[in-house]
């Protein structure tokens, strides 16, 4: 059985029945998180060192 995600990936048309939402919505959510959890730990090691 296959992720969710290979799911998607594999069939991107497919991701509005799945999620909820379009294939390029998803991949901008998934980019704005991905940003966001580098960030967040940015933060963190940053709290390390000072």
């Amino acid at each position: 059985m296959t992720s969710p995600l290979e799911r998607i990936e594999l069939y991107p048309q497919e991701s509005k029945r799945l999620i909820g939402t379009k294939y390029e919505d998803f991949m901008i959510l998934v980019a704005l998180a991905e940003k966001r959890d580098l960030e967040k730990q940015a933060e963190i090691e940053e709290e390390k060192l000072g």
